[in-house]
This record gives structure tokens, sequence and C-alpha cells, in this order.
């Protein structure tokens, strides 16, 4: 829904900044265009590598939640093994954990809200099997159990050093400055009455504004949010349902 709002702010601005650019003499006809051809330059440089390394972080925590999701129905399936009673109260557990990202539709919804889905799962290990002795195949699924939990946590404080390693304010004003002085230079060479050239400025002011809409998007990791979180909550929960 929010990449077809900025799909369709996009549109609108490119057609309304052509008929700007058409009827509208800015002066600056002398404009030296080595202006633009520096900001360019060092525009490009800045934000192609705030891209790149946003992009890795993006990936990065895409693979990060798909293990963290991969450890939690693992150890739904192997507590079957402890007790039916433990993979039900366990299953509730981790539904409930699901279930608010789903319903919130807000895969960051366990670092920006307290969650102790881990912990719940350890307190019912703690109920249920207490100092009790158990059989051989159930005390090894304890083992695996304790083992992905203890993965589940050391996978969630990754996910939150990568979920708040974000572009700093001095960096992202540095690339405002060359985004002003750009869409300024852009603006006053002469257009009026040139249909093509007017086609052309308001291409390269939208191009530009994509670019940051792109970088702050990845910054923020909603770019594919739909995919790096969503999509894995469902598969967990489908396989909580018995679908899986």
């Amino acid at each position: 829904m929010r990449t077809k709002k900025v799909q369709i702010f996009l549109i609108l601005l490119f057609f309304i900044l052509t008929l700007i650019y058409f009827k509208v003499d800015f002066g600056g006809s002398s404009t030296d265009k080595v202006f633009i051809t520096i900001t360019t330059f060092f525009f490009s440089i800045f934000t192609g590598f705030f891209i790149t390394r946003q992009g890795n972080r993006y990936t990065k925590i895409r693979e990060i939640i798909s293990t963290f999701d991969g450890k939690m129905s693992g150890v739904y399936r192997v507590s079957g093994n402890i007790s039916m009673s433990v993979q039900q109260k366990i299953g509730i557990v981790i539904k409930a954990h699901y279930e608010k990202i789903i319903d919130s539709k807000s895969w960051d919804y366990h670092f920006k809200n307290k969650s102790n889905s881990i912990s719940e799962i350890h307190s019912i290990l703690e109920q249920e099997i207490g100092g009790l002795k158990q059989e051989s195949l159930r005390n090894q699924s304890i083992g695996r159990v304790l083992s992905n939990l203890g993965d589940c946590q050391v996978l969630r404080k990754n996910m939150v050093m990568l979920y708040q390693e974000r572009i700093p304010s001095f960096q992202w004003f540095l690339i405002f400055f060359f985004v002003l002085i750009l869409l300024a230079t852009i603006t006053v060479i002469p257009s009026v009455t040139f249909l093509l050239g007017s086609l052309m400025k308001s291409a390269f002011v939208v191009s530009i504004i994509s670019v940051v809409i792109i970088l702050y998007n990845l910054d923020n990791l909603h770019l594919f949010e739909k995919f790096i979180g969503e999509n894995s909550a469902l598969d967990v929960t489908e396989i909580l349902s018995g679908k899986k």
C-alpha cells in the first residue's frame, strides 16, 4: 500500500513538474553546467555508497529473520516429542508472537515493543518438566528446544543491532544538501515552450527524489517489509495450524 502511494505521488509529480517547466521561466539561462556535473557526481557517490551499505544490511536482517523463524518452528515441532501438553503451550506462545506481527503488519513489532516469547517458553519447560527425569528421546528433544531458544536469543540480539544501524543525521544532511543544489540548478535550465526539455527536467528531478525515497526506505527497512517479515511470519503460523 505504501509503495503504491509513493508511485502515484511520483507520477503526479512528474506531470506537474513538466507543466511548470513548460510554462514558467525561472531565469538563470547562464547557469554554469559545471554545478550540475559536480553535484551529480557527489550525489551519486554518497547515495550509491549508502544504498549498497543499507542493501547489505537489509539482506543480513532478512537472513537472520528466516533463521530465527526456522528455529522457532523447530522449537514447536521438537516439543511434540516432549509431550502434547508442552507442544500446545509452546504453540500458543509462538502463535501469539507472530500474530502480533501479522495483525499490526509491522515486521519489526517486537523491536518496537517488549517481547517475552523466549522467556515464556523457558517458563513452560520449567513448569512442565522441572527436575523430573526424562526418557532418552524426550531428554534429547528438550536439549534441542533449549539449543534453539539459545540460538534465537543470539539472533534477536543481532537483529536489534542491525535494526539500529541507520544512516547518521549529518550524512542525511549532506545528501539533502546535494539534492537541493541539483534541484535548484536543474530548475533554472531554460525549458519554456520546449516540451522535450521540460520532460527531461521533470524526469531528472523525479529520478533524484526516487533515489532518496529508496534510500530512506532501505534505511528504515520498509522497502520490502512484506517479504522481510510478514510472509515468514505467515509461514510459521501455518506450521502451527497444521497446514504445513
